[in-house]
């Protein structure tokens, strides 16, 4: 059949009336990409999950999707520059527990306020810390652990990311809820603070980039600190292992500036809910120690209040501060 203008201009007309593309085309109406900025730099956990989830929501909203790397102070250079952007639908952050929880409790002069500049989207993971130490310590479970610093208080070590990080807080909080005394020793980053374990520097670290150096055998796994670990089931979490009150669980989550639409939201929001329930998906990142995990506006909301009032008690108790 003979292809005529009017063909064409009927088939044009047919897509702009489908369902998917006339709802994508009135929410993003320009041509300019939906940008996700990330406040940390290029090839962690926080950029691979933005790639990932974000090559897919560009296919459910038929909008290209960019990643924008913008990384500094713990997150807060990033994530403040995202608090600046138009509330248009066209710029969201990939925040996490350090954006939106515990900067704003250690970093004195903060210049976005999680509440204040941002609208929630949805939860994206659930991410359990794992407890490990250098394999010649001479422990051989969690317990063993508590048992040798109960009986040399002040004399085990442990390394963190730096002052005020996940890293830190999660064993602040272990050593108080477990009533031991370590001494705290903050690297500039896990990276140099694993590798110190590994060289026999420092004792332990409760750190949640640790899982290859787990299954090559560097370092030892005593235990998780949140929920059990969907990369190593068998481990037991700390609160099994004999600290029963204790459950700390890093995340990250997508946060838009405060007065984006809720129907752009809640669009961004369903279509992130259909990517992060993908068998394919869930497996790439749960053999990475990080469990896919989406959750409604309120759940999430609910959860970072309540992790915020547990951290805002012992980052005073505890009289931590930002590494300088």
């Amino acid at each position: 059949m003979k292809t005529t203008r009017r063909h064409v201009l009927g088939l044009m007309a047919a897509l702009a009336c489908a369902p998917g593309v006339a709802i994508s085309a009135a929410k993003w109406p320009n041509e300019k990409p939906i940008r996700i900025i990330v406040p940390f730099p290029p090839g962690g956990n926080s950029d691979l999950l933005a790639r990932a989830i974000g090559q897919q929501l560009s296919e459910k909203l038929r909008q290209s999707v960019v990643i924008e790397n913008r990384s500094g102070a713990g997150g807060s250079i990033g994530a403040a520059a995202a608090a600046r952007e138009a509330a248009d639908g066209y710029t969201f952050l990939l925040g996490d527990i350090a954006t939106q929880v515990i900067n704003e409790l250690i970093l004195p002069k903060l210049s976005y306020s999680p509440e204040n500049d941002f609208v929630t989207v949805s939860r994206l993971t659930s991410v359990s810390l794992l407890f490990v130490a250098n394999p010649k310590l001479g422990v051989k479970s969690f317990a063993d652990f508590i048992n040798q610093a109960k009986s040399n208080p002040g004399k085990l070590t442990y390394a963190s990311g730096g002052t005020g990080t996940p890293s830190h807080l999660a064993m602040a909080m272990l050593a108080a809820n477990a009533g031991i005394e370590l001494v705290h020793v903050p690297y500039r980053g896990s990276a140099p603070a694993l590798n110190d374990i590994i060289a026999g520097e420092v004792d332990v670290m409760l750190d949640g980039a640790a899982t290859q150096l787990v299954r090559t055998g560097r370092l030892q796994l005593l235990g998780v600190s949140g929920e059990k670990s969907p990369a190593f089931p068998d481990a037991p979490t700390i609160a099994q292992a004999g600290v029963a009150n204790y459950r700390f669980s890093s995340w990250h989550g997508i946060f838009a500036p405060k007065s984006t639409s809720t129907e752009i939201v809640n669009s961004v929001a369903s279509a992130l809910s259909d990517i992060l329930g993908q068998p394919a998906l869930k497996k790439q990142f749960a053999d990475q120690n990080i469990q896919l995990l989406a959750s409604n506006q309120k759940a999430f909301n609910d959860f970072i209040k309540q992790q915020k009032e547990e951290f805002t008690k012992l980052v005073r108790e505890q009289n931590i501060k930002a590494q300088s």
